[in-house]
């Protein structure tokens, strides 16, 4: 079965957890949304080869997300893997076509990846050979002069960070104990944090394109206390074996919650400032 593009669509944190590590451990792209809206601006531009959606959002003008997308001719003939409420087995599915399969929450992995070798079946994922005929487009524009941009077809998990927090991604690599790099992008700024077995091990950012010549990278926890603060941008799970000492010596929980006290305190010596400046006018 060769690698595909997957966009799996839950509200519930856990199930896109559990989904994107059980299909990035068979080699596929995963990408997260977590509204209607958000799955349909984001199937609109990556053209998954596989939809897993929740039934259970609400409907965007009348219509289910996946319907209005299957309007779209490029996404037609997308396959849904429709995940349904326990006890729902006779439930209709406004939109579905007869290639779509079903789940019933809570599904085993088991059965996760047997109904996806089965949606593929269906609608083979494109090769080569046919991508002329069909472009593809990518999830988000890639800077080819950035250092992730050649491991993108290596990633077993991408996102963007207005739609799943990095402090998310951590904490879901550190309960499953996963081994490689996160990849982040912010503007111009390009962050790597290496993970042993959910660890975090190592952390930077480099230096941005337009940066002071001759500036040195943020690493290690302060590089971490940085990133968690990026509401916006990318991100790319690469998975592999990690090696190198532990530069950082603290747990992921212990990172997040020290970063996100040192944002309260950053937003509060904001506040503080503004009504010094207010009280002086």
């Amino acid at each position: 079965m060769k690698a595909a593009r997957v966009l799996v669509v839950d509200d519930d944190l856990w199930i896109q957890r559990t989904t994107a590590s059980v299909l990035g451990q068979q080699g596929h792209q995963v990408s997260l949304a977590g509204d209607a809206p958000s799955a349909f601006a984001l199937a609109s531009k990556i053209r998954p080869d596989v939809v897993v959606t929740t039934v259970s959002l609400p409907a965007l003008d009348g219509w289910s997300w996946w319907e209005r997308l299957r309007a779209l001719p490029a996404c037609a003939r997308t396959p849904m893997v429709f995940l349904l409420p326990p006890g729902d087995a006779g439930r209709e599915v406004a939109g579905s076509e007869p290639g779509d399969q079903r789940l019933h929450k809570p599904f085993r992995v088991e059965d996760l990846e047997r109904t996806i070798v089965t949606v593929l079946g269906e609608q083979p994922v494109q090769t080569a050979t046919n991508e002329a005929a069909t472009p593809q487009k990518p999830q988000r524009s890639v800077d080819p002069h950035k250092p992730s941009a050649g491991h993108r077809p290596l990633s077993a998990m991408r996102g963007e960070l207005d739609q799943i927090s990095l402090s998310s991604v951590l904490t879901v690599l550190e309960m499953e104990r996963k081994n490689g790099i996160v990849m982040l992008e912010h503007g111009s700024q390009t962050g790597r944090i290496f993970l042993r077995r959910g660890r975090v091990i190592r952390a930077a950012i480099d230096e941005p394109v337009a940066g002071p010549s001759g500036a040195a990278p943020v690493a290690g926890a302060a590089a971490v206390y940085e990133m968690v603060t990026w509401g916006n941008g990318s991100f790319d799970f690469l998975a592999g074996d990690v090696g190198g000492v532990d530069e950082v010596q603290a747990s992921t929980t212990y990172l997040l919650m020290e970063g996100a006290r040192r944002l309260d305190e950053a937003r509060n010596a904001r506040k503080l400032r503004a009504e010094a400046q207010e009280q002086k006018l």
